[in-house]
């Protein structure tokens, strides 16, 4: 979690933003000309706080290998600043320290357009705060990272992209700038990568996609739907079960969901979808590829991405397709799964779901 605010800087908010208009003004231009000292850069901040682009800034900075005391000792390690060596640990930290900001600043975007109590400017204010990566320059540094020979670097870049992407059109928008999905892609199906690092990249993938057409647009055009149907059958039950619930995520934002699932099906992933319902013909799972079982979580996803489907358009499945679909309610309730229950579905909507399986 984000550390608490300093009391003393929520005091001097309130004392600035209730102080009477240009009652400041004087204390401006004698700072801006050098006549208040004590009021110097590190006083200031000492009294209000790091601001979040300021944290960013330095997270960088380390990451790129230059020290900061960003903890306020003046040694890094025990070291006095001027011989101070930026270690791997110190960039992980970094890295991670950025990802909070960023978290922070995504968890706060959302609130906002949560809040009906919100003001017009504090919206504001929060968007400008979560585009602070683009005022500040810091995409491009950061994109780069997705191809830093170090694996655990491109694991802390995918998750800092993929936090920083989410709730934010324009962050999203920044990101594509930059062309990113063809390496987020190729590190999602690379043999070669550690999971946790092919994890983080589905995350960031996912942020990516969901809301923004444009960035669909570019998946399609990847040939992303193949990427995703790879990730079906990977030999990690997480990457399925990522996959299986993005396809629905994104099926159910869709603005033309038949003209989606058209190309889920010209990829294969909509018949590695059904496939992968069914113990006789799912691939298995595990590195030795040895485990045959149906994973719970993964199969309400699946079914979830069937449901959304037919909510969004009744005839966007073939009639081959729902007969599958059927078979492997069926075959589920046969083993105790309840559909409705499970699905966190109303009767109403589950009883139209089979009626439109029948159709």
């Amino acid at each position: 979690m984000p550390p608490a605010q300093d009391p003393t800087q929520s005091l001097l908010r309130w004392g600035i933003e209730n102080a009477a208009p240009n009652s400041l003004l004087p204390l401006h231009e004698d700072i801006q000309a050098g006549r208040r000292p004590d009021l110097n850069t590190d006083i200031l901040k000492a009294i209000m706080g790091t601001t979040d682009a300021d944290r960013m800034r330095e997270c960088l900075m380390v990451i790129e290998g230059k020290w900061v005391d960003r903890d306020g000792t003046g040694k890094a390690q025990g070291v006095a600043k001027e011989n101070a060596e930026v270690t791997a640990e110190d960039r992980y930290r970094a890295w991670d320290d950025l990802e909070m900001v960023t978290f922070s600043l995504s968890l706060s975007l959302s609130s906002s357009h949560l809040s009906r109590r919100t003001s017009q400017s504090k919206l504001i204010e929060d968007i400008d705060n979560a585009n602070d990566m683009q005022n500040l320059g810091l995409w491009k540094p950061i994109v780069a990272h997705l191809t830093d020979d170090d694996t655990d670097v491109v694991m802390r870049a995918c998750w800092v992209c993929g936090t920083a992407v989410q709730n934010n059109p324009k962050a999203q928008q920044a990101f594509l700038a930059l062309d990113p999905l063809p390496t987020i892609t190729s590190i999602i199906t690379s043999a070669s990568t550690p999971i946790g690092t092919r994890n983080k990249a589905m995350y960031c993938l996912s942020s990516t996609l969901k809301h923004s057409a444009p960035a669909v647009a570019r998946f399609s055009e990847l040939q992303g739907w193949n990427t995703l149907t790879q990730s079906l059958q990977d030999p990690s039950q997480v990457m399925r079960t990522k996959a299986a619930f993005l396809l629905s995520q994104l099926v159910s934002q869709s603005s033309s969901p038949k003209e989606m699932i058209s190309s889920l099906r010209t990829s294969n992933t909509l018949s590695t979808l059904l496939a992968s319902l069914f113990k006789s013909s799912a691939t298995p799972t595990g590195p030795d590829g040895d485990s045959a079982e149906i994973d719970a979580d993964y199969r309400d996803k699946v079914l979830r991405f069937f449901v959304n489907a037919i909510e969004r358009d009744a005839d966007a499945l073939q009639k081959e397709e729902k007969e599958q679909v059927v078979k492997a309610v069926r075959e589920a309730e046969g083993e105790g799964w309840k559909g409705q229950e499970d699905l966190g579905m109303s009767e109403e909507e589950w009883n139209a779901f089979v009626e439109s399986l029948s159709e």
